[in-house]
């Protein structure tokens, strides 16, 4: 079963480097990626199609025409994965806390897609917390789950 994960952008341009990122979406095939662009004013918007372009079938993207709250944002694409596909799970992280962090996205991509155990877990304890038939229960902060591995979270920092 895919777990969806959201992506929220706004004016990321410069941060988005496209050739890692389709190499680190095209290595799984058990993630549905949604990346949400909260109305940039830079190219970001043209840089999130060049990726679903290549990554046709793991990526969406979702448009807000005017500035919205991260939590607005992350609503749009929990409606739209909803919508569109069968999650049971999804994940979410916005570029702007995750540099605000000191974060890469890039390292962030590459655990994700690499470690099957880190989403694996995440299901289980979805699961066992899932008394509420509410679907936004089963949204969870990507960032906030890789902080619980301190040394994971660590190691994703960018160097100075």
């Amino acid at each position: 079963m895919k777990i969806g994960v959201i992506i929220i952008f706004r004016n990321n341009e410069l941060s988005i480097s496209t050739e890692p990122i389709i190499k680190h979406i095209k290595a799984t095939k058990t993630i549905k990626f949604c990346f949400v662009d909260n109305y940039s004013k830079d190219l970001t918007l043209r840089l999130l199609y060049e990726i679903k372009e290549d990554c046709e079938e793991e990526v969406e993207v979702v448009e807000i025409k005017k500035v919205a709250s991260e939590s607005m944002a992350k609503r749009a694409g929990v409606r739209y994965l909803i919508n569109a596909y069968d999650l049971k799970y999804i994940g979410f992280l916005s570029l702007e806390s995750l540099q605000e962090n000191s974060q890469s996205l890039n390292a962030v991509l590459e655990y994700l897609v690499e470690d099957e155990r880190f989403i694996n877990q995440i299901k289980d304890t979805l699961q066992k917390n899932r008394e509420v038939k509410n679907q936004l229960k089963s949204v969870f902060s990507i960032i906030d789950s890789i902080k619980d591995k301190t040394e994971i979270y660590q190691s994703l920092r960018l160097s100075v």
